[in-house]
């Protein structure tokens, strides 16, 4: 199955997090972004040997799925 593809309209609309951004929102230690990430329970880009990019939608989906809604502003 093809992934599909985003125009450049859709792609300067994601907002990227970085693990610490996406630990200090949700409250959690950067360990625990880690272990979401590699138990596929948020989706990320992969930069480097320990650099990731979280999609900020991917999060706050997360936190809803969880019962964590508080935490989004």
């Amino acid at each position: 199955m093809a992934t599909p593809r985003l125009h450049n309209s859709q792609i300067s609309q994601i907002n990227l997090l970085t693990i610490q951004e996406v630990a200090k929102w949700a409250k959690v230690s950067t360990k625990t972004v880690y272990r979401w990430i590699s138990d596929n329970k948020i989706p990320a880009i992969r930069l480097g040997n320990r650099t990731y990019r979280i999609p900020e939608r991917a999060v706050i989906d997360y936190l809803v799925q969880i019962g964590y809604e508080h935490l989004i502003e």
